[in-house]
């Protein structure tokens, strides 16, 4: 598992394009789901299948990229991030499962408005099935909002080890 951490830290690191938005706090992120007893899954022979992420209530992260990791990979990460968090959330409320960290719905839904613009909400809404649609709105709008950083307070702040 360090080893990863330390191959994806090295890969992280190097020089990109100045519009690339790189998140220096990814591999703290990663370190920190870690810590939290999340088992992060590097590239595993089902990345084929067309995603680039994904978090189970089993607490499995995985994450899926080839070659030095690009803005879109970081994004990823914080998008999985936030999924764990929704988890956590819904465990201090009594469930096992993944639900938005903001319980009023209105509210939930006017912060993914100012983040997302109509057409990625749109897009979310056509990708996922209806009973996804909130918590994957608001993982793709946190992934958006927050970084790495502001994620990893999340964790401490929801989570337990």
């Amino acid at each position: 598992m360090l080893k990863h951490l330390t191959a994806l830290a090295a890969v992280l690191t190097m020089a990109v394009p100045a519009t690339a938005k790189i998140d220096s706090g990814t591999i703290r992120l990663l370190q920190t789901m870690e810590e939290y007893g999340v088992t992060v899954i590097y590239n595993p022979t089902d990345c084929n299948q067309g995603f680039a992420g994904r978090y189970s209530t089993k607490k499995e992260l995985t994450v899926c990229y080839q070659g030095s990791p690009t803005a879109h990979d970081h994004d990823t990460v914080r998008h999985e991030a936030t999924h764990f968090v929704q988890h956590c959330a819904a465990l201090r409320r009594g469930r096992d499962a993944i639900q938005p960290i903001a319980a009023n719905p209105a509210i939930r839904s006017q912060w993914v408005s100012s983040v997302l613009n109509t057409r990625a909400i749109n897009q979310i809404k056509e990708t996922y099935p209806e009973h996804h649609h909130q918590v994957e709105l608001e993982a793709f709008a946190s992934a958006a909002h927050y970084s790495a950083k502001d994620l990893t307070a999340l964790i401490r702040q929801w989570c337990v080890k």
